[in-house]
């Protein structure tokens, strides 16, 4: 040990080995100097940016988003279309013929997540058949030509979420989930965890590249045995509107505090009452906490008889022009707003599909004409199978 050692000291006595120390020393400083400005540009940068190291080079999923245009003249995808080649064949489709948003499902019908999620809290929610594994890459080639993107989250009814919780879960008396009509499970509204849970997906789709979050199935259930199904938290004692009043607030209000800009979809029945409709959707409740309000106004989901026609799906222009100016009466005699301030929250959901009538390319533009007419900031067409019928969706 103490030949070691005077050997050590002779070294450190050598001239050079002071300089060779010195190198070093600035060496490692030069490269902390990299180190250190290379976090701060990835904590700071909108873009991409690069490190290369040993010839490698690293990018950085930083996604950028787009603007909303001055009028959304959106399509609706699921998930499935979302991950394979017809959405190629869509997005082909929508650049030819003027369209410039796409709204998609990240679950599927069933409630699974149908994409691989970043946030750990998310993960056991997803579907075991990955639908979409490349969600950053398409992401960024929709945004890329200047798609609008938004991210469809279905809250209430969610056979994953219940499933995985049914202490969240409706129920019947017998202790088995309760059923709608078609079968679905839903949750509690009232539950303060299906209020996070949107949260937390709205931000992890935010982050990823969507540029706006829209909520749909906002509400309690409308079908099925109503009578039958019991809440784990909803007790009664608050009214249902006041219940779904907390969840806007929470959801919307949490996500619009931090730059996410947000969408609900609700009832176009909703526009013509002002009780909630015994689902808990009421435009007082919902307009203050959104940017943008999507009412469904089908016209083959009105009732015979509306507005005198026997049909109300063959009258397309008169549904939602009344509709629309509904809304924004409504919503302008509770103070919500001035007149052009409420006809720019509303962009509702138009009929591209064979319900009441064939709905052809004049039947598909009457209501995009309304939709304008009425003051609307934008529409977006649903078909569930995305199968779309050509139509002139620019203005002239």
């Amino acid at each position: 040990m103490h030949h070691w050692g005077h050997h050590i000291i002779r070294i450190t006595h050598h001239p050079l080995t002071w300089v060779m120390i010195c190198l070093v020393i600035i060496a490692g400083l030069g490269v902390w100097w990299m180190i250190e400005k290379t976090v701060q540009v990835s904590s700071t940068t909108e873009a991409p940016f690069m490190l290369e190291q040993e010839g490698i080079t690293v990018f950085s999923p930083v996604p950028i988003h787009i603007s909303r245009p001055q009028e959304v003249r959106g399509l609706y995808w699921t998930i499935v279309t979302a991950g394979n080649t017809r959405s190629d064949e869509l997005l082909s489709y929508m650049l030819s013929l003027g369209l410039n948003a796409v709204v998609v499902d990240l679950k599927m019908d069933n409630g699974w997540l149908g994409f691989s999620p970043n946030e750990e809290s998310l993960q056991v929610y997803v579907s075991h058949i990955s639908v979409i594994e490349d969600l950053d890459a398409r992401l960024t080639h929709w945004g890329e030509q200047g798609v609008y993107r938004i991210a469809r989250i279905a809250v209430m009814r969610d056979g994953a979420l219940a499933t995985a919780r049914p202490d969240l879960a409706l129920f019947t008396d017998n202790g088995s989930l309760w059923q709608d009509a078609i079968g679905s499970l839903w949750v509690d509204p009232a539950a303060i965890e299906v209020a996070e849970y949107a949260i937390n997906l709205g931000r992890e789709a935010y982050e990823r590249g969507f540029d706006e979050i829209q909520f749909d199935y906002v509400r309690f259930p409308s079908d099925g045995t109503i009578s039958s199904a019991l809440y784990p938290i909803y007790n009664g004692l608050e009214d249902k509107n006041e219940i779904m009043g907390h969840f806007f607030e929470r959801v919307g209000g949490t996500l619009r505090a931090e730059g996410i800009p947000v969408s609900f979809d609700v009832f176009g029945m909703i526009c013509l009452r002002e009780d909630g409709f015994g689902i808990g959707q009421r435009l007082v409740d919902v307009l203050p906490f959104t940017d943008f309000l999507s009412p469904m106004v089908y016209p083959s989901h009105y009732p015979e008889g509306f507005e005198g026609f026997a049909n109300p799906a063959l009258y397309p222009y008169e549904v939602v022009k009344d509709s629309l100016d509904a809304c924004i009466t409504q919503a302008v005699a509770q103070g919500l707003g001035t007149q052009e301030e409420m006809a720019e929250k509303f962009r509702p959901w138009l009929q591209d599909f064979d319900i009441g009538a064939v709905y052809t390319a004049n039947l598909i533009e009457a209501q995009i004409q309304a939709s304008r007419d009425a003051g609307a900031s934008g529409w977006m067409l649903w078909n569930a199978r995305n199968v779309y019928e050509p139509a002139e969706y620019e203005e002239e």
